[in-house]
């Protein structure tokens, strides 16, 4: 994108933000753009909904991917109004998104009560220890039943954009 383009975009995900947080709602905004088209907007209705998952990437990116019809979103780029957290950087990761640019930091939205930088990185290392930590495998006999049933009802199916499942 060029810079002025870029620069357009950011505003928009900041405006949408600043209107959110004007009705009581956290101020995040994202804008999900590709080939300098919107495709999708979301903002943060995690008080509203009492999801933490509810966060602008992540809404801007289901939008998108409702949008187009699909789940992957190559080429696209997440315009967010605030450097994102881990979890809205997975789910763009999980698209296939190719950028994601925001406009405040970490370090700036802490400064206004925020998740610090500090409570970020301490959420990024949880996830880089999340297999070893928080996973625990418990055998059926039957693991599989679901992927063969669903290969045998889609032989077209698609395995998502980050391709088969391990």
């Amino acid at each position: 994108m060029e810079p002025a383009t870029e620069l357009r975009f950011v505003e928009q995900a900041v405006r949408l933000a600043t209107a959110n947080g004007a009705t009581g709602q956290l101020p995040f905004g994202a804008v999900v753009v590709r080939a300098g088209e919107v495709i999708a907007t979301g903002v943060n209705t995690t008080l509203r909904d009492h999801d933490p998952t509810a966060h602008a990437e992540v809404a801007a990116v289901r939008a998108a991917c409702r949008a187009l019809g699909t789940t992957a979103l190559p080429g696209a780029v997440v315009v967010s109004s605030c450097e994102p957290c881990p979890v809205c950087h997975v789910v763009a990761v999980a698209a296939g998104v190719q950028e994601i640019v925001y406009a405040a930091t970490a370090e700036q939205a802490a400064a206004h009560g925020f998740a610090s930088p500090v409570e970020v990185i301490r959420i990024r290392e949880d996830l880089a220890e999340l297999r070893r930590d928080h996973l625990r495998h418990i055998p059926t006999g039957d693991d599989t039943a679901p992927f063969v049933r669903y290969r045998a009802s889609n032989p077209g199916g698609s395995d998502g954009p980050a391709g088969p499942r391990p």
